[in-house]
């Protein structure tokens, strides 16, 4: 008889287990580590929005709140429609109010949106929230300021980021 090398039908079907295995825990945990990237790519966007608003309603002497990029000292070069209180930059959609800006993504079954919001006459306000359904609430509990309690900091139903 002579010498056979190789490898058996079922060691090669035990590989292939243990390879699907270690996909199917790796897989979901990939795009979470995903969707985070590109929500702290949101968040940095509409924090420089939010700062870039805050300075134009400062020099503007109505000390109105912009509705437009163009009316801010950033430049976002590939966004569309930078003179419309709605455009698209990357990944989101921003929407400019009078007291907030918003960035959205919708993908699926998964939507949330960071809320950039100015001051008000209080001195309350500049703060950042998260909202999203409950496919994506995770992310916003997750990047949530935490309470002395060890809870997450609401504002009008919304986890405060910042």
């Amino acid at each position: 008889m002579k010498n056979q090398q190789g490898f058996t039908l079922i060691e090669m079907l035990a590989v292939v287990l243990i390879i699907g295995i270690l996909v199917s825990v790796a897989l979901p945990q990939y795009k979470r580590s995903v969707i985070r990237a590109e929500a702290m790519e949101a968040l940095s966007n509409v924090k420089t929005l939010q700062d870039s608003a805050l300075r134009a309603k400062a020099a503007s002497p109505s000390r109105t709140a912009p509705n437009t990029l163009n009316q801010l000292d950033v430049d976002f070069f590939d966004a569309s429609a930078k003179d419309s209180p709605n455009f698209s930059f990357g990944r989101y959609s921003y929407s400019m109010a009078a007291d907030k800006i918003t960035a959205k993504k919708t993908t699926g079954k998964n939507t949330y949106a960071f809320h950039a919001y100015y001051p008000d006459l209080n001195g309350l306000g500049s703060q950042i929230t998260c909202s999203a359904d409950e496919n994506t609430l995770w992310l916003c509990e997750s990047m949530c300021l935490e309470t002395s309690s060890g809870g997450c900091t609401m504002k009008n139903g919304e986890y405060v980021v910042n």
